[in-house]
């Protein structure tokens, strides 16, 4: 077990968590009016946020979509200790930012508000969208491209805000959100965890051997 790896995917899953993804909380406290605090991964402090960040705990994946990329483009895809390896580092994500939403909610002085309240449809939120999909296994492709191609640091912090709106990088933040909080949104939330993750790994994976076999 990479004790020290999982240590930096928990640091990097806190850090992004309480700058960038940060929580939402209740403004007015009548629980009718919501403010997100956190710079958002679609913005320029969000991007520079996130490459400190990869710098900051170097080799970490910090975001479960990388990490899924990570698995999707191993070169043994039958190997026990990889999958257990980056299995444990999608967990430390989750708890890391579990850990952000715990001292935020206890810094902050506004109430939080949960995922179920937030989401209150949230079970239906995720199904089957052949399209949406198709645009997962895009952008995984790009990522994986620039990743393997682009020897920049600034390349995949870029990327990832450009994709912010098609691929949802939060997925371990809302996994965390939702646990602490209350379960009945469990499906709508693990799937894409897992799933999202997933499909953009498979796109990843395609970009790389078309990329062999050229």
């Amino acid at each position: 077990m990479d004790t020290k790896g999982l240590m930096n995917e928990m640091g990097g899953a806190f850090a992004v968590s309480w700058l960038i993804f940060g929580a939402t909380l209740w403004t007015d406290g009548a629980g009718s009016d919501m403010e997100t605090m956190g710079m958002g991964l679609a913005s320029l402090g969000g991007m520079f946020a996130l490459m400190v960040a990869w710098m900051a705990f170097n080799g970490a994946h910090i975001l479960p979509p990388i990490t899924w990329m990570n698995i999707m483009t191993s070169d043994d895809m039958s190997d026990t200790d990889m999958w257990m390896n980056n299995g444990l580092k999608l967990v430390a994500q989750v708890v890391g930012a579990a850990l952000a939403i715990v001292l935020m909610a206890e810094v902050l002085e506004w109430d939080m508000v949960t995922y179920a309240q937030a989401y209150p449809d949230g079970q239906g939120d995720w199904e089957f969208d052949a399209m949406a999909v198709a645009g997962l296994v895009v952008a995984g492709a790009i990522l994986g491209h620039i990743s393997s191609k682009v020897d920049n640091d600034w390349a995949m912090p870029v990327a990832v805000m450009a994709m912010a709106g098609m691929v949802n990088f939060e997925s371990a933040a809302d996994m965390a959100s939702m646990l602490m909080n209350d379960t009945g949104d469990f499906m709508a939330v693990t799937l894409p965890w897992v799933l999202d993750g997933a499909f953009v790994g498979v796109g990843a994976f395609l970009a790389g051997w078309i990329d062999d076999n050229l």
